[in-house]
């Protein structure tokens, strides 16, 4: 009857009862076996010694974080077999079946129990390889819309954050890339401008800045505990090494430039708000020409050089 209380204690979520289960079912299984004449009521004393050296046992192994829980809960397993053995030998109980549950019984159950861990395990690293692959946008390998979403509530619940940048940002006249060249061509442009982003921004700003892709063109990027000052002067750089050609696989040259909008979050702000204000801010980039950036602070587009 332990052995349930054992398990329970050593899965993911634990329950206070399984604790009081583990300590009085020693006491509970003894008062039975008196009442059927099993045990004589002298060794009442050793019922209530078993139930706190077990329990203490399982106690230290649930805190031992040197070791995982498959080998605590083994290790567990054992030690019941070892006390209940102890206890057969002290109250003279020794019989062939009792000496099979402590022994044989006990690990069968700990083989059957190993097997359960190393399948949830196994079961777990391929739960978490799927919601990582769903975080990816299967074209370029950005980040997208949805681990965006749960970037913004991270950063939002994060005291140690002082600075939210958002960007908003397009490949101009992409369509004409599409519609003149092919989506074959399209797809190694998008290809191409998401590298060349991403190497940049985690680069520059290594655990504090992201790319995403919401889709087609628009690219989006959060940067945090960094300035937007720092930020924009990043995406100038990256404005002046785009306006070299590059040439596709087939050999053409093309030289592709981007409209991108940066504003800060304010203080209490939504991040939602944030990036729906970079959005907008974006759109009086594409009706003034595009090719430039419009931040908070710089809302001209810059002269030619």
């Amino acid at each position: 009857m332990q052995v349930v209380s054992v398990t329970m204690l050593f899965r993911d979520k634990v329950y206070k009862i399984w604790w009081a289960l583990l300590a009085i079912t020693p006491l509970f299984v003894n008062v039975v076996e008196y009442l059927m004449g099993i045990l004589p009521l002298k060794d009442w004393w050793y019922w209530i010694v078993e139930s706190i050296v077990f329990t203490t046992i399982c106690l230290a192994l649930t805190r031992w974080r040197k070791i995982s829980k498959r080998i605590s809960y083994f290790y567990a397993i054992a030690s019941l077999g070892i006390v209940e053995l102890v206890s057969l030998a002290i109250t003279r109980s020794f019989s062939p079946v009792s000496i099979t549950a402590a022994t044989l019984g006990l690990f069968v159950i700990a083989i059957f129990e190993d097997q359960r861990f190393y399948s949830e395990k196994k079961n777990e690293q391929k739960i978490k390889l799927l919601e990582k692959e769903s975080e990816r946008d299967d074209l370029t390998g950005l980040l997208n819309y949805r681990a965006l979403s749960q970037e913004i509530n991270r950063l939002a619940n994060n005291n140690e954050i002082y600075n939210i940048v958002i960007g908003a940002l397009d490949i101009d006249h992409f369509k004409k890339i599409n519609d003149t060249y092919g989506h074959f061509v399209g797809n190694e442009v998008l290809n191409y401008f998401s590298t060349v982003f991403r190497e940049q921004i985690h680069s520059a700003f290594p655990k504090h800045g992201y790319v995403y892709r919401f889709g087609g063109e628009e690219f989006t990027i959060v940067v945090s505990n960094h300035s937007l000052e720092e930020v924009y002067q990043l995406l100038q750089s990256i404005e002046k090494f785009f306006n070299k050609s590059i040439v596709t696989k087939e050999g053409l040259k093309l030289i592709i430039s981007f409209s991108c909008s940066l504003t800060d979050r304010l203080n209490d702000e939504l991040l939602d708000t944030t990036l729906k204000r970079a959005d907008k801010m974006l759109y009086s980039v594409k009706n003034n020409g595009r090719g430039w950036i419009v931040t908070d602070q710089h809302r001209k587009r810059p002269p030619k050089d």
